[in-house]
């Protein structure tokens, strides 16, 4: 953020920092959704369900709360142990993906090449200064 809001002029930082705040938030969202559909759809792929009557095996691909509950009603070890091996798989997709586009940003990073200027030898007091700020 601050190489992006460095670029702007002084007067424009406001309006950067807050397209920046937005696009964070936007981002976040939309990582939320995606991920966890990847995870609902995962567990309800692997959710063992046959031989449950259509309305249990509905009610436990809801979640694994709700699988724990109609599996702890019905007596299903079975049930359980499915969905717990679901969620976990899951999970574990779910953390896959996240650890598979973190190291590509990272990649990204370090192969884009750094503008002039952004290197250590800048004075960090002069960054952002306003015209106001200059005169103390």
């Amino acid at each position: 953020m601050d190489s992006a809001l460095g670029a702007l002029p002084v007067e424009r930082a406001g309006s950067g920092s807050g397209l920046m705040m937005t696009v964070r938030q936007v981002g976040s969202a939309l990582g939320i959704a995606l991920l966890g559909s990847l995870l609902a759809f995962a567990y309800t792929r692997g959710l063992d369900t046959d031989g449950l009557p259509r309305p249990a095996g509905d009610a436990a691909g809801e979640s694994v709360v709700a699988a724990h509950a109609v599996a702890d009603r019905l007596g299903s070890a079975r049930l359980t142990d499915s969905a717990d091996a679901a969620y976990v798989h899951g999970m574990g997709l779910v953390l896959l993906v996240s650890g598979v586009a973190a190291l590509v940003m990272a990649l990204l990073v370090a192969a884009l090449p750094p503008k002039a200027g952004d290197g250590p030898g800048q004075d960090p007091d002069d960054m952002g200064r306003a015209p106001a700020d200059a005169r103390e």
